[in-house]
């Protein structure tokens, strides 16, 4: 490591001690916050991938590539554990397969259906043009949930289910 960087990282881990050892008052409660005191700083942390479980990666990255005209990074399938990433920009998205999950998590996995109700949670794509990219994601498969509409804080939003059953949430940036 170089001299310059070591000096950095010592900088920092000083400030951050500093904080860390003066915590600061919650405006709701007027309490005194401790950040986690076991260690000097803490990580950085960013959103690197939302994994979905699906029973066919390939056919979901063909589905996302088509829907939402999204670009393929990564596909692999090792005799049905398979695993595929799509860029979406600073995260991907990617799809695990049943058989992966299982693998890595042992107990049964659970998989959206079409037809049944959404497991929870939802992925948003954000686009400046939400009527467009949701004309397209029904011509390509997607179950529309709801039309385009804007919302009281400024976003257009709309809501459809992929070829698997998740939920997938199209907006606009916010303003």
């Amino acid at each position: 490591m170089s001299a310059i960087k070591l000096r950095i990282l010592q900088a920092f881990a000083f400030g951050s001690l500093l904080l860390a050892s003066a915590g600061s008052p919650s405006p709701s409660t007027n309490q005194t916050v401790h950040p986690n005191r076991n260690t000097m700083s803490a990580p950085a942390v960013t959103l690197g991938y939302v994994i979905l479980y699906v029973k066919d990666v390939a056919a979901s990255l063909t589905f996302y590539e088509q829907a939402f005209g999204l670009a393929r990074r990564f596909y692999n399938d090792d005799h049905g554990k398979a695993y595929g990433e799509l860029e979406t920009g600073a995260a991907r998205l990617a799809f695990a397969s049943l058989d992966l999950v299982k693998e890595h998590l042992k107990p049964e996995a659970v998989a959206a259906a079409v037809h049944e109700g959404a497991i929870g949670g939802e992925i948003a794509l954000v686009t400046t043009d939400v009527a467009a990219l949701f004309t397209r994601a029904v011509k390509a498969g997607a179950t529309p949930l709801s039309e385009p509409a804007a919302k009281p804080w400024g976003q257009i939003v709309a809501y459809l289910r992929d070829n698997t059953g998740h939920i997938v949430e199209l907006c606009t940036p916010l303003p």
